[in-house]
């Protein structure tokens, strides 16, 4: 009988809360719409402004109250897109600016390379007069010019652009690989910001929970013993918050590190959707468009054909040169006549125009170290080509198989475990508050509702992370087409659907596309299609 009328004093209790909540106090007059269009006109103004987060748990009657959550400090609607980081990467990393540099080296060879020889002009001249001797001389002035045969100057302009190409591709490789991990920092920053939400709205049930326990206690109806369960529960969820935040913190700092600006300047990131859009390219399709677009590859084909144009310019440098000369020679002479003559010493100028043809005999030196050099290069590129094409096929493979793991699992816990393990937390509150249930049934539930929003908001970081994958192994962004329709996500819609039925989907989604794949490495990729139909895909497939 006791136990009764304690229920009955404590819902009374709880009701005139709801009452009191309810009705404003005096001298504040009830918000009318228009007011609320301006606190939205406010808040829409001013996008600084700290967002909250209202939250009322189920099966109490408490009013709603606002949560402020931190992480809206570094994740808000109007912050930084990935796209806008990498973009920033782009033009304000020291080390991508200074691989562009390498471009810059590699155009001035390009232009070096097409430089035809200088003529050389030599002259000379000679008296004995400077030793004390007669006044004879001798000038000569001439000019020589040097001739490349064999095509030398189209061949070193052939190696100076392959090489000048295989580093601009080298360039997008390292600057794809710098897309990449930004995309990746940003997809785990956006995963703690939701765990950190996550925790924050537990501790503030909590603390409506530690209320509702100090209640029972003043009414005798707990021991002290079930209120400092409810404390500690709140302080590890408190240890909890610090750990993530810190975490947080230290995923924008390698954001900004990543992006190229200052430790200091402040970053806020654009949140990533709750319901992420659904890929539905099928393997064959990707290894397609990563064989075509991965600059890596191509830059190990630009290295095959700069071995092969070294080949044809050492060839070509093993035929001699021809160096022509046009040479001018003055001689001045003087001869002692007889003195019997009475006509002193004769002075004679002499005028000569030379014509000159130098050419080196290849009796010894035909360039063969140079040829067996080259030709070794070109088997090593070959070789090193090959290889880039079998990671590329197992990089694309693993990231595809990593994406389809997190999608099959982001579907499970988005429609099966989070919803369920919420009812039951639900469930076992509404019993505590009608004093069937014990604080222990509580704490307990409160901590797997825990582990699976940890869980689940791990799968989606590895699900964001996995998009993020494919891209850094398809070496570009994931074509639009490539996704399904906008009101389609990877997350079905659960209205009307049977879990029964959704689990066997899964199932027979997740063995067709294990059939697909290893069909795939029997065929030949077939090209995406242009024309902006959408190919044959695997995908997980929504309930019946």
């Amino acid at each position: 009988m006791s136990r009764r009328w304690l229920c009955a004093m404590l819902s009374f209790l709880v009701l005139a809360q709801i009452v009191s909540a309810q009705t404003p106090p005096s001298g504040e007059r009830t918000p009318r719409p228009e007011d609320k269009k301006s606190l939205t006109a406010t808040v829409t103004q001013n996008p600084e402004s700290t967002p909250v987060a209202t939250t009322q748990q189920p099966g109490s009657a408490v009013p709603q109250q606002q949560i402020k959550l931190s992480s809206s400090q570094f994740i808000a609607p109007l912050g930084s897109t990935v796209e806008l980081l990498v973009d920033s990467a782009f033009r304000r990393r020291a080390d991508l600016l200074a691989a562009q540099q390498r471009l810059a080296i590699a155009e001035g060879r390009l232009i070096q390379a097409g430089l035809r020889p200088n003529p050389v002009l030599d002259s000379e001249y000679g008296s004995p007069k400077f030793l004390g001797g007669s006044s004879e001389s001798d000038l000569n002035a001439g000019i020589t010019q040097l001739f490349e045969t064999a095509g030398k100057r189209n061949k070193r302009i052939a190696v100076a652009r392959a090489e000048r190409d295989h580093v601009r591709a080298e360039v997008l490789a390292l600057q794809r690989l710098s897309g990449a991990d930004i995309r990746a920092a940003y997809a785990r920053a956006i995963g703690l910001g939701r765990q950190l939400d996550a925790f924050e709205r537990l501790i503030a049930a909590d603390e409506e929970l530690v209320r509702v326990t100090q209640a029972r206690l003043n009414e005798g109806d707990v021991a002290p013993l079930d209120l400092n369960l409810v404390r500690v529960e709140t302080d590890r969820l408190r240890a909890q918050v610090i750990k993530t935040r810190a975490d947080l913190e230290a995923e924008i700092i390698s954001l900004r590190a990543l992006a190229g600006m200052e430790t200091i300047e402040p970053l806020q990131i654009a949140p990533l959707p709750e319901r992420p859009p659904r890929l539905d390219l099928a393997l064959t399709d990707l290894t397609e468009i990563a064989l075509r677009e991965r600059a890596d590859l191509r830059a190990a084909r630009l290295a095959e054909e700069a071995a092969g144009a070294r080949i044809n310019l050492a060839r070509a440098q093993a035929v001699p040169n021809v160096a022509a000369s046009v040479r001018y020679s003055r001689e001045k002479r003087i001869t002692d006549l007889p003195d019997t003559l009475g006509v002193g010493p004769a002075r004679q100028v002499d005028n000569f125009l030379r014509f000159g043809v130098s050419v080196d005999i290849p009796v010894f030196n035909r360039n063969q170290g140079e040829i067996a050099a080259a030709i070794g290069e070109r088997t090593q590129a070959q070789h090193q080509r090959e290889f880039v094409e079998a990671n590329i096929k197992r990089d694309v493979t693993l990231a595809h198989r990593r994406y389809r793991a997190a999608a099959e699992a982001l579907v499970l816990y988005a429609t099966q475990i989070i919803p369920t393990a919420q009812k039951n937390l639900d469930a076992v509150r509404r019993a505590y508050n009608a004093g069937e249930f014990s604080i222990f049934d509580i704490v307990g539930e409160q901590r797997r509702l825990i582990e699976n929003e940890t869980a689940y908001n791990e799968v989606l970081t590895d699900y964001y992370s996995a998009l993020a994958e494919l891209e850094r192994a398809l070496g570009t962004t994931l074509p639009p087409s490539g996704f399904a329709p906008s009101p389609i996500t990877v997350i079905p819609n659960l209205d009307g659907i049977d879990a029964g039925r959704l689990l066997r989907s899964l199932k027979s989604s997740a063995v067709k596309m294990k059939e697909t794949d290893l069909g795939s490495e029997l065929m030949t990729p077939s090209a995406v299609p242009r024309n902006g139909t959408q190919p044959q895909v695997n995908k997980v497939a929504p309930p019946d």
